[in-house]
């Protein structure tokens, strides 16, 4: 029997399933229980931390959780030795109680002091608010940097002599003299809902990755920072419930079509706190044509022995990018390379098969390397450091997917590529006047590598989709010299479920072309039998959901469904994904979403057709940009045919509720391209969900990036169109939906949805 939850009406209790009995011999079941409220698949992980100047020395913070002492520590790779350099077990904070408990630290640049960061909160995704203070490593001696009453210290940085450091408060620049421990703003309009220095909106930090917004000049005489002026963006509103009456929070959210912060670079006179500011068109002028500054930093000396401000300006579709040098003395600005591209060019590395920045200075002073796809294929160009091309450093029909710097002692360059084959990952050696790359990692699989500052040495984490993560030192000659983590609990924990392994294949998307696909079947797999099937999916741009890597718990919860409830679990990578090249990845240009769900369904009525598999029998599941496909697939084309199940969790539903600089950078403005955002939205098709579908939608009223307003777009649709359907919402969770038993009550819900719809139980019969 079908439970119908009627719309709007939030589900408090779902019974789990049945408890499926372990057997005494042979190999042990997947449980929910394990997946989601157990330490059962929980491994251990590298600590990481970084890379002294020279050797296989590695410096990370250690906490003690009974005493919550902490100290920064140097760890010696290759033979395990540990050196304490910052005991904090002996600092007590000077203007509070207890001890500094290090969260985050910085290294002046001779090595005599340190900044020790603390009692840091959350600013959106990362902890970037807190306390600072200096540790002198020659008297041991601890102080604030500022006083605490002030408020929170946001970036704050030695300048080069550590005589100063500089922070942001409250929106505004301010610097310190560290002798007299005199404060002085830099800058002092910051407002909220005005203007922001030194850091960033919401929505530069979420789609360019930027949070820290000034830079020290390397004399140590100037800052160069960012500001914006949100006056003309909107705000956005959330609600949260649980309490007696509703309290809302508001922040400022430019959604797609709307007026983004404006936003220009200045350079501040330390000593004198007077501000030159740069002619980049960005600032109340310019229009779209440049919309967006996406990058800064300063050059190396250049030929008049000065550093200039190097910036990256984009206009608002992102398919032009200048890189600009801004003199600091006149402030003027000078072009030095342009880009053009008839569909977006990447600067934003958070969320796509793009690990690496656009730009990167060389040592030498000389040169930088440029990431570009202009042949094609992202890889990378040497340019003298006044924008004379030098020369393509990397060729080949791959991707270039993290450039890990060039040893200019030895002329090679080190790279991440897909040259393997899209679903890996692999380091390459290439040598910087051009030949043959030389492949560095071995085994078939997913390799996430860190390279020390001398490049001697690589730390290697690496896993397939049937083993979790290994981690391993090399040299970068390719010997491997010490094992860090082995993972051997796990992977003898995971042996004991005995999963088979996930299998890779090829199907034919909508238009014929090749997509890469992966298949989960249960242990005891019978070719003569037919199975539901449940495609997940993400598919947005540049991401990869097909991949030799381990998948964690969303993972096995796949292999879960296959075991438990004989469900078979395929992924699909459609058009517009990564890994491929760029003109795979940008055929959704200006058509978001439309071929990536031709595509799904594609590929389901592919696996459809072969006989183990019951077309009648088939779902598709996702999250956030997954849980929009899954609903435009649902509704879009055959989807009402092909799909009989839809789960979407955090759905985008229209286009124009989500925010500028994502949206706009693949389907332009709504006011340029209004068929494009009708086209692309779920909320169009509302009316196409058959009454025979089983739509279920699942949301977190606190999910600042997607909001929920998306998901009651997407009701409202629904309830025009007469259509039924299930509804899920989780109060004050955000986008990741999770906290205390959020996860186990979410894939509950999933799994007896898929157990229902999918596999056909009768939920009330075995309860």
């Amino acid at each position: 029997m079908r439970h119908r939850f009627s719309p709007l009406v939030l589900l408090a209790v779902l019974a789990p399933l049945v408890a499926v009995a372990q057997p005494a011999d042979g190999p042990k079941r997947l449980t929910l229980e394990t997946l989601f409220a157990s330490p059962e698949f929980s491994g251990e992980g590298f600590q990481g931390g970084r890379w002294a100047e020279t050797g296989a020395r590695l410096l990370y913070v250690d906490t003690d959780r009974e005493s919550g002492a902490s100290r920064l520590v140097e760890l010696d790779l290759t033979t395990d030795g540990r050196r304490t350099l910052i005991d904090g077990a002996t600092l007590r904070l000077p203007d509070g109680d207890g001890l500094i408990e290090i969260e985050d630290y910085e290294y002046s640049a001779d090595g005599s002091r340190a900044l020790l960061y603390t009692d840091s909160e959350q600013v959106w995704r990362l902890n970037t608010k807190g306390y600072y203070y200096v540790y002198d490593f020659g008297d041991g001696s601890l102080a604030p940097v500022a006083s605490r009453a002030a408020g929170f210290q946001m970036f704050a940085k030695f300048d080069p002599a550590a005589e100063h450091v500089a922070f942001v408060r409250d929106r505004n620049l301010f610097v310190v003299d560290l002798e007299t421990g005199v404060e002085r703003p830099l800058t002092t309009n910051g407002t909220e809902g005005g203007v922001i220095n030194g850091t960033f909106d919401w929505v530069y930090e979420e789609e360019f990755g930027l949070r820290d917004g000034f830079r020290w000049s390397p004399d140590g005489r100037h800052i160069a920072f960012f500001q914006l002026d949100e006056t003309g963006t909107r705000d956005f509103q959330m609600t949260d419930f649980r309490t007696l009456y509703p309290e809302t929070t508001q922040f400022r959210y430019p959604k797609a079509g709307e007026t983004n912060a404006e936003i220009r670079v200045g350079v501040v006179e330390v000593a004198t706190g007077e501000t030159t500011w740069f002619d980049t068109d960005t600032w109340f002028e310019g229009g779209d044509e440049t919309e967006y500054i996406a990058g800064m930093g300063w050059t190396p000396a250049l030929e008049d022995g000065t550093a200039d401000v190097w910036m990256l300006r984009l206009n608002r579709d992102q398919n032009h990018v200048d890189l600009l040098y801004g003199d600091p003395a006149t402030g003027d600005v000078d072009q030095i390379l342009e880009e053009e591209n008839d569909s977006y060019i990447e600067v934003e590395t958070g969320f796509s098969d793009v690990a690496t920045g656009t730009i990167t200075y060389l040592a030498d002073g000389d040169h930088f390397v440029w990431r570009s796809d202009r042949d094609g294929f992202g890889h990378l160009y040497l340019y003298e450091t006044d924008g004379d091309f030098v020369r393509q450093v990397t060729r080949g029909p791959w991707d270039v997917t993290d450039f890990h710097g060039v040893d200019e002692a030895e002329g090679v360059a080190y790279v991440t590529t897909t040259a393997a084959s899209p679903l890996e990952r692999h380091l390459y050696r290439v040598p910087l006047d051009g030949g043959t790359p030389t492949k560095l990692t071995t085994g078939a699989g997913w390799h996430s590598v860190d390279l020390s500052r001398d490049f001697d040495y690589f730390v290697d984490t690496y896993s397939t989709s049937t083993t979790p993560a290994t981690t391993a030192l090399y040299r970068t000659t390719g010997d491997r010299l010490a094992v860090l983590v082995d993972n051997a609990a796990l992977i003898d924990r995971l042996a004991a479920y005995d999963l088979p392994a996930v299998e890779f294949m090829e199907v034919p998307g909508a238009d014929g072309t090749t997509l890469n696909a992966y298949l989960i079947k249960p242990r005891d797999f019978d070719p003569s039998r037919e199975y539901p099937l449940l495609i997940h999916t993400y598919g947005g741009p540049g991401s990869q959901e097909v991949y030799n890597r381990w998948g964690g718990t969303e993972r096995l919860w796949h292999h879960y469904l296959a075991e438990t409830y004989g469900v078979l679990v395929a992924g699909v990578d459609n058009r517009g994904t990564g890994g491929r090249g760029k003109a795979f990845k940008t055929l959704t240009q200006n058509r978001l979403g439309i071929l990536e769900a031709e595509d799904q369904i594609a590929a389901a009525q592919h696996l459809g057709a072969m006989p183990f598999v019951d077309a009648d029998r088939m779902g598709i599941w996702g999250w956030s940009y997954g849980g929009y496909l899954s609903l435009l697939a649902m509704t879009y084309g055959e989807g009402p045919e092909t799909f009989h199940l839809g789960m979407a969790v955090a759905p985008v539903t229209s286009w124009r509720q989500y925010d500028t600089i994502y949206t706009e950078r693949y389907l332009s403005t709504p006011q340029k391209n209004p068929q494009g955002y009708d086209l692309g939205s779920p909320t169009t098709y509302a009316a196409n969900l058959a009454d025979g579908q089983e739509l279920l939608i699942v949301h977190g009223d606190a999910d600042d990036n997607v909001h929920v307003q998306n998901t009651m777009a997407m009701v409202d649709a629904l309830q025009a169109e007469n259509k039924q359907f299930d509804l899920m919402i989780y109060p004050g969770r955000n986008h990741g939906i999770y906290g205390g038993a959020t996860r186990r009550h979410l894939f509950t819900l999933l799994t007896e949805y898929v157990a229902e719809n999918l596999a056909g139980m009768d939920l009330m019969a075995v309860r």
